[in-house]
């Protein structure tokens, strides 16, 4: 994210600008759900804290996924957000040109293969 501003008219020229990330924190992971799914299910909850840092401090990105888990040790379904390591990394989308939905090369009358 970027965070402008426009100095006011007849101040000092020597302001300094920064590219900021405003961030909202989540939890720590569940332990017990993040031990019993062998390190694959991360549930962690929304802070009501904030965060604002310089973008050059950024190391990764990560999706955070809204899910309803009952957690270990709970008989409630809670809120939870579950974190995606890449975002936006699609098994299906690689550039391999193939039909899912048509045998062989057979080619459609009116070309409505779906690709």
């Amino acid at each position: 994210m970027q965070l402008a501003t426009l100095a006011p008219p007849g101040q000092p020229v020597e302001w300094h600008f920064c590219n900021v990330a405003i961030l909202k924190l989540y939890s720590e992971p569940n332990a017990e759900l993040l031990h019993l799914s062998s390190q694959v299910l991360t549930a962690s909850t929304l802070l009501d804290e904030v965060v604002i840092l310089d973008v050059k401090a950024i190391q990764s990105v990560v999706a955070m996924i809204p899910k309803k888990l009952i957690l270990p040790a709970s008989e409630v379904e809670q809120d939870c957000f579950c974190m995606m390591e890449r975002p936006g990394l699609n098994i299906s989308d690689l550039g391999v040109p193939y039909s899912i939905y048509s045998e062989g090369d057979d080619d459609e009358p009116e070309g409505n293969d779906i690709e």
